[in-house]
C-alpha cells in the first residue's frame, strides 16, 4: 500500500494514506473523512425482497410461518413437546450472575439490585427466572419481544425497568431500516374487547402500536446463521411433524381396513350376488341373515386378506422422522430409550448394547452447544438490557456489568467434582499420580480452565512445599521423606483451591494431619492405608 501523509491521531503519529476509500485528487483521498463514512452495504440479500413496506424507511419481518402453528404442534406431537424441552431447559436451569466490569464504582450492584432483587426490595416486577425463560422461547419461535418499561425508584431516584413486559410472537413484526436493514424496534398488533383498535395519537397503522428501539429488547436466536431474520431450532422438527400428519391420516385408513376387511359375496349369477351382498352389508351388531347354503365346495361369501406385515413400513417412516428430528438439535439421546426399546440403536441398528455410553456422549455433546447458545442469550442481555440502564444513570464511560450464565454439566460432570474435592480433602493420597493428574485436567476443562496453567500450578506448589519440608523436616523424618509428603500436600493443596471454584458452596477444607475425612456417602469411618510417594519433587 502506497504511504504518505495520511492524518494525525491523538497522542502522536500519523496514518498512512487509504487510497482506496476515495478518488485520488479528491478532498477525502486518503484521509480521515473517507475512512470514517457512512454505511454502503446492508444485510439484506435477495431472498428478503419481499419484506412489506411500512414507508418512512422502515420494513417489517412477517415471518415464514406461524407461531401458532408450532403451538398446535406442542398440543398434538410428545417428542416435539419434548424437543421444546431439551432445547431449553439447560439455560433456563443455568446459575445466573452479573460479572463487574474492570474500574466498576458500584454498577454492578446497582444491575443486580433491578434485575436480580424482587419488586418488593427495588427490583422490577418481571422475575429473572420468568424473563430469561421466555427469552429461551426464541430458540422456538426465532425471536423473543420484549417492551421495557422503565420507572423511577423512590430509593435512589434512578431510573430502573418497572418490567420486561413480554409480547406474543405472533402478533409482533420486527422493524429495520429499508436501506441499512438496522433494528429499529418492531410494532404490535393490538385488539381490545368491544372492538377497540387502540388508536394512539400518533400511530400510523390503525391496530397497530409502535415499541421504538429505546423501549423495545428483541432477542434473535441464531444470528451467526441469519443475523436479520434468525433461525428456530425446530424448523426440521415441524416439517417431520406435518409429514407424520400426512403417514398418521393413511396409518390409521390402513388400521380400519384391518379391522373391517372388504367382503365378496357371491351368488348364482350377479343380481343374487348383489341381493346377498346388500343383506350382508345391511347387518348390524349380532345382526342374522339368511343365506342359501352353496353346493358343496362352493362359497357364500370371503374376505380379502391385506398383508399382515405392511404396518411395519409405516411405523419405520415415523421412527425416521422422529430420529430427524433429534438429529437436527444434537438431541439423539432422546431417542436411545425408545429404540433400545425396539432392539435397535438411534441409527436402526439391530444391536441394543452400550444405551448408556451413548447417551452420556452425545448429552454431553449436545450440552455444548447449550453452553455456545447460553453465551449468545449472555451477549444480548448485556448489551440490550444492561447497557442503556447503565448509560442512563451513570453516563457512557461507566464499567459496563456483563451478565453470564454458569457452567451447564450433566451429571458426570458433577459426579467427577464431587470426587475430586473428596480426593483432595483425604489426608493420604490413595491413587496413582498420573490418574490423578487425569481426573485434575478433566476438572480443569469442565471449569473451562487453561490445562496447562493448571499442571504448572500443582506443580508449583508441590516443588515448593517440598523445598520447605525438605529444608526443615519434622523430628525423626528424613530430608528426602518429607520432601515427598511436602509434595503431595502442596499438589492437595493447589487442587483444593481449583475445585473449590466449581463446587456449590465450595468445598471442605482438608482435614488436619492425623485426622480422617468423613464422607457420609461412603459407611463406616475407615483409615485407608497411605501410599507411598514417589522419589524427589513433581515432575
Amino acid at each position: 500500500m502506497p504511504t504518505g501523509p495520511g492524518f494525525k491521531i491523538a497522542g502522536g503519529g500519523q496514518v498512512v494514506e487509504l487510497p482506496d476509500l476515495a478518488p485520488k485528487g479528491s478532498e477525502t483521498f486518503g484521509g480521515r473523512k473517507a475512512l470514517m463514512g457512512a454505511e454502503l452495504g446492508t444485510q439484506l440479500d435477495w431472498g428478503q425482497r419481499l419484506f412489506a413496506y411500512y414507508g418512512s424507511g422502515d420494513i417489517f419481518d412477517y415471518g415464514t410461518w406461524s407461531i401458532r402453528d408450532f403451538k398446535t404442534m406442542f398440543s398434538r406431537n410428545g417428542l416435539c413437546a419434548a424437543i421444546a424441552q431439551a432445547l431449553t431447559l439447560p439455560v433456563r436451569g443455568a446459575p445466573i450472575k452479573i460479572d463487574p466490569a474492570k474500574g466498576d464504582t458500584g454498577e454492578a450492584e446497582f444491575i443486580e439490585s433491578v434485575l436480580l432483587s424482587p419488586d418488593e426490595d427495588g427490583g422490577m416486577r418481571t422475575p429473572i427466572t420468568e424473563l430469561v425463560g421466555q427469552i429461551t422461547s426464541a430458540q422456538i419461535y426465532r425471536r423473543a419481544f420484549f417492551e421495557k418499561v422503565y420507572k423511577i425508584r423512590d430509593a435512589d431516584e434512578k431510573i430502573i425497568y418497572d418490567k420486561i413486559a413480554f409480547r406474543p410472537g405472533a402478533t409482533c413484526q420486527a422493524r429495520f431500516n429499508d436501506r441499512t436493514s438496522e433494528p429499529n424496534g418492531f410494532r404490535q398488533q393490538v385488539w381490545l374487547f368491544g372492538g377497540n383498535l387502540m388508536l394512539a395519537k400518533n400511530q400510523k397503522v390503525p391496530g397497530y402500536v409502535d415499541i421504538p428501539r429505546m423501549r423495545s429488547y428483541i432477542y434473535t436466536h441464531g444470528k451467526w446463521q441469519e443475523p436479520l431474520t434468525g433461525v428456530s431450532e425446530m424448523e426440521v422438527s415441524y416439517w417431520c411433524h406435518q409429514t407424520q400428519m400426512k403417514l398418521l391420516y393413511l396409518w390409521y385408513h390402513f388400521l380400519e381396513n384391518q379391522a373391517l376387511p372388504r367382503t365378496i359375496v357371491y351368488g348364482d349369477d350377479q343380481p343374487e350376488a348383489n341381493a346377498r351382498a346388500d343383506d350382508i352389508a345391511a347387518l348390524k351388531s349380532s345382526g342374522v341373515v339368511g343365506l342359501i347354503r352353496p353346493s358343496e365346495g362352493g362359497k357364500a361369501f370371503e374376505t380379502i386378506e391385506s398383508g399382515g406385515n405392511a404396518g411395519e413400513f409405516f411405523a419405520g417412516a415415523m421412527t425416521f422422522l422422529e430420529n430427524w428430528m433429534t438429529s437436527s438439535v444434537l438431541a439423539g439421546f432422546l431417542q436411545l430409550t425408545g429404540a433400545v426399546s425396539k432392539g435397535r440403536s438411534g441409527g436402526g441398528s439391530s444391536s441394543s448394547g452400550g444405551s448408556n455410553a451413548m447417551s452420556q456422549d452425545q448429552s454431553s455433546y449436545y450440552l455444548k452447544s447449550r453452553t455456545g447458545i447460553a453465551a449468545e442469550m449472555a451477549d444480548s442481555i448485556s448489551h440490550d438490557i444492561i447497557r442503556p440502564l447503565i448509560v442512563l444513570n451513570y453516563g457512557s464511560r461507566a464499567a459496563f456489568p456483563k451478565w453470564s450464565f454458569g457452567q451447564i454439566q450433566d451429571e458426570s460432570s458433577q459426579a467427577l467434582l464431587t470426587l475430586f474435592g473428596q480426593i483432595v480433602a483425604a489426608p493420604a493420597m490413595n491413587i496413582p499420580i498420573p490418574v490423578f493428574d487425569l481426573i485434575t485436567e478433566r476438572m480443569a476443562g469442565i471449569l473451562g480452565l487453561d490445562p496447562d496453567a493448571v499442571k504448572t500450578a500443582l506443580v508449583s506448589t508441590a516443588n515448593q512445599r517440598a523445598d520447605q519440608l525438605a529444608g526443615n523436616p519434622p523430628p525423626g523424618m528424613p530430608p528426602e521423606a518429607a520432601g515427598q509428603l511436602g509434595a503431595l500436600q502442596g499438589l492437595a493443596s493447589a487442587a483444593h483451591g481449583i475445585a473449590a471454584q466449581a463446587a456449590p458452596g465450595g468445598v471442605k477444607p482438608p482435614p488436619p494431619p492425623g485426622a480422617v475425612a468423613r464422607n457420609p456417602a461412603a459407611g463406616p469411618l475407615t483409615k485407608p492405608p497411605p501410599m507411598i510417594p514417589p522419589p524427589g519433587k513433581m515432575a
